[in-house]
């Protein structure tokens, strides 16, 4: 009997080749575009899951309103975990993570900027589950001055030598000693590191700053702890030490902090969430948001629906060419099961005929794919067993539900209607008119989202940020080059190309930031408090960057007294409500707490942005020093590659041994925005693919809605209809339906961007132009699509049409 079922089913495939050639095609996509976007979902949803401990484990987060500023941090003071294990028994482990930046590191001759280190506490293994290789994950991290690499770095520096006990030196300055070889961190890790410093090497790690919070700080909780009941303890922590060092620091008590309208607290975040569901302006590295999980989860299953849709839609609109079949079956004794299995049959094979060919598309578009989502899919990895799973079950439940209707539709013909031809020709016509509806609003929604976002990315390209970050160069070692730093300043501007050229610690890009509290006049209070982020540059800073003073003058080297001297930003003039800034001393905190360091204002700089345009821009205070982490230069070249080598030369007489290394400052300004291009580019991806699927079905129901009235048309243009009335008869049938979908679909699709957007401080509106455009778009994609079936129907010789009547 199934193999009656498989024989019919491939000979009424094969006997109607367009449409099956239109069902594969959709399916294939649809099925491809769906299992793209699962894997892409659970990998995202597997972030940190894979430690021993993971559901025990949190993060301690602080979060307060401090002196006029708001605080919400992924950090804590370097106190906070070892006093949170003495003093709570629910905590029975913590770790500690301090992330200072890049370092130069060097083996002998060999010398790499590594970007990937952290100084982590000894029982960073004990925590989180990363197993060494090599070493005893107990002690590898105990004592200072050790270091616990991955293969690669092993690899990188020392080649096949064993690296156990061996030396590398970091910054030409501090020696570690290799301990342990710990095996490569997985990509789906809310952090990534390949070396580990042993936290005993950073003395800041025992400067009992309650008021500091640098250090990312995870707890272990006892099985069936509460961490609710847990965080509620905290606010005796906060009393007990951040009070003492309030009145230490600030001569305040923590009572009288409150009474001002200040507020801190501590919070515990889970491990398993964070990749998703925290984004704060200290995260370890960029997450990425539970909303575009949502937003491609629904991606994933609206094209699903619209392959099902088309298949349905071609499915029942084919029913009356195969009336008198079931017509047939029926009076020789085929019964209503059978007839519903047959047509199952065909279904489920056209669906699994499906499958293979996306499994093809999915392993011929997976490095693309890969690229563009900045994952590392695999098809044949051994853990993917699960996607091969949902695949075949995915195939087979497509196959059935897809076809459902129509073989139940088929299979209730009665015999007696359908032989004597008085069966309704088409049936199920307003079913699919539901189905093209809800069709074309998903995709609408869809084009309205991906204009949006697009329309967003290129405000962010384009917006005046306040400086100038095109043809800056940036080289990031600088402070390899030691005392040599102003000699090879003064050879680079000899340089053709070179402009102008700026020493920094902090340049407008995505790098660690720094802020402090500071205060009008010399004695702090709550009052005058106010947190502000600090840069340090030398006078050519602004000049360098294109930035704008709107008051005052910059620093200068003529005026040795710019030492003590700072400029405020627009933002900081504002915060401290300073009518004439200029002359005003303002003061804060140094490495003694109890002495006061004051600097008077000689200028105000037009705000500009040093961080993402999610955030405002905030108060900032530009401090004139010899910072020397970077080297920004202000080019005017069409060569770049003859002035790179020209910089290395001078690179190599001045930091010899040192590795040399360059980037533009807009690239860097970018890399804040690479979640966003890459959802635009896979929204903008998959909008195409729903628009292309939604077509195809369409274009399968213009070419059977043409045959069914052919005879129609035939005999209009006999009674001397224009040719013209005739296409817009038939196309109008299809665009109604489309344009009823436009009136649901953007609605819906102005609340959804709209929402997105609010994560942008700086952000572009949802208009009308952006809304009427996605629709005229789908309009036209709709009209175009019906166009070849419609002027092909209307072309057609009547006498064709008419021979048999």
């Amino acid at each position: 009997m199934w193999r009656n079922y498989l024989n019919t089913a491939i000979r009424n495939l094969w006997k109607q080749k367009y449409y099956t050639l239109i069902n594969v095609l959709g399916l294939a996509l649809g099925l491809a575009c769906f299992l793209f976007i699962l894997a892409y979902v659970k990998d995202e949803l597997s972030y940190d899951r894979y430690h021993e401990k993971a559901d025990r484990i949190y993060r301690a987060d602080f979060k307060g309103h401090i002196f006029g500023q708001e605080f919400d941090l992924t950090e804590v003071g370097d106190p906070f975990g070892p006093t949170v294990l003495e003093s709570y028994p629910e905590v029975v482990q913590q770790a500690r993570l301090r992330d200072h930046g890049s370092y130069l590191v060097r083996y002998e001759n060999n010398s790499y900027r590594e970007d990937e280190v952290v100084f982590a506490d000894s029982t960073f293994f004990q925590v989180f589950t990363f197993p060494l290789l090599k070493g005893d994950p107990k002690t590898a991290l105990v004592e200072p001055g050790t270091v616990v690499i991955t293969p690669a770095i092993a690899k990188k520096y020392f080649g096949d030598e064993d690296p156990i006990g061996k030396t590398l030196v970091l910054d030409n300055e501090y020696n570690y000693r290799v301990t342990g070889i710990m095996e490569e961190m997985p990509k789906n890790t809310h952090f990534y590191y390949n070396m580990l410093l042993s936290m005993p090497s950073l003395e800041e790690s025992r400067g009992n700053q309650w008021v500091s919070n640098n250090f990312h700080t995870y707890l272990v909780l006892k099985e069936g702890a509460d961490p609710r009941a847990l965080e509620a303890k905290f606010p005796q922590i906060i009393e007990t030490h951040i009070g003492r060092q309030l009145e230490q620091y600030m001569g305040m008590t923590i009572d009288d902090f409150f009474k001002a309208g200040n507020s801190a607290e501590y919070s515990l975040f889970p491990l398993t969430k964070i990749h998703l569901h925290s984004n704060k302006f200290d995260e370890l590295s960029p997450n990425s948001d539970i909303r575009y999980v949502y937003i491609f989860s629904f991606i994933g299953v609206f094209i699903l629906l619209l392959a099902c849709i088309n298949f349905m839609n071609l499915a029942t609109a084919r029913s009356s060419n195969r009336a008198k079949e079931v017509g047939l079956r029926k009076v020789v004794g085929a019964r209503r099961r059978q007839l519903v299995g047959q047509f199952l049959s065909e279904s489920v094979l056209l669906s699994l005929i499906a499958l293979l060919i996306a499994v093809l598309l999915m392993q011929l578009a997976m490095p693309y794919f890969n690229q563009l989502s900045g994952k590392e899919l695999n098809l044949w990895r051994a853990d993917t067993g699960w996607l091969w799973a949902a695949m075949g079950g995915l195939a087979l439940l497509v196959g059935l539900l897809a076809g459902s209707y129509p073989a139940f539709f088929l299979s209730a013909f009665r015999p007696v209607q359908v032989l004597q031809g008085l069966l309704s020709r088409g049936g199920g016509g307003v079913f699919r008119n539901v189905l093209v509806v809800f069709q074309f609003t998903i995709t609408i929604a869809l084009l309205v989202g991906a204009l949006v976002i697009n329309k967003q990315l290129q405000f962010i390209q384009n917006k005046k940020l306040g400086f100038s970050k095109e043809q800056v160069l940036i080289l990031n070692d600088a402070y390899a080059l030691g005392n040599n730093a102003r000699p090879f300043k003064e050879a680079v501007l000899q340089i053709p190309g070179v402009k102008s050229a700026t020493f920094s610690g902090y340049l407008p890009t995505p790098s660690y930031r720094s802020s402090t509290s500071y205060f009008m006049g010399k004695n702090p209070s709550p009052e005058n408090a106010h947190i502000l982020f600090r840069f340090e540059a030398d006078p050519d800073y602004i000049s360098t960057l294109g930035m704008e003073m709107v008051n005052g003058r910059d620093f200068s080297r003529d005026n040795p007294s710019d030492s003590s001297a700072v400029i405020l930003n627009e933002a900081a003039v504002k915060i401290f409500n300073l009518e004439d800034p200029l002359g005003q001393e303002i003061s804060h905190l140094g490495e003694d707490p109890s002495q006061a360091q004051a600097y008077r204002v000689i200028g105000v700089v037009r705000d500009f942005h040093f961080s993402s345009l999610r955030d405002k821009i905030e108060p900032l205070v530009l401090h004139c020093g010899d910072s020397k982490g970077y080297l920004a230069m202000k080019v005017n070249t069409g060569n770049i590659q003859a002035l790179a080598a020209a910089l290395k030369r001078e690179w190599d007489t001045f930091a010899p041994n040192q590795p040399f290394g360059y980037d533009f400052m807009d690239d860097d300004f970018n890399t804040m925005y690479d979640s966003e291009v890459r959802i635009g580019r896979i929204v903008g991806l998959f909008t195409f693919l729903a628009v292309f699927i939604a077509c195809l079905g369409l274009l399968g129901l213009a070419a059977y809605t043409a045959e069914r009235r052919t005879k129609e048309i035939g005999i209009r243009k006999v009674l001397g209809a224009p040719a013209r009335d005739l296409f817009l008869l038939l196309a109008k049938e299809f665009t109604r339906w489309v344009a009823i979908a436009c009136f649901i679909a953007l609605p819906v699709a102005y609340l959804a961007m709209q929402n997105w957007l609010q994560g942008f401080e700086y952000r572009v509106q949802v208009d009308a132009g952006t809304l009427l455009l996605a629709a005229l778009a789908a309009l036209l994609a709709a009209l175009a699509t019906v166009s070849y079936h419609a002027l092909r129907a209307v072309r057609r010789n009547p006498v064709e049409a008419l021979r048999y009547e």
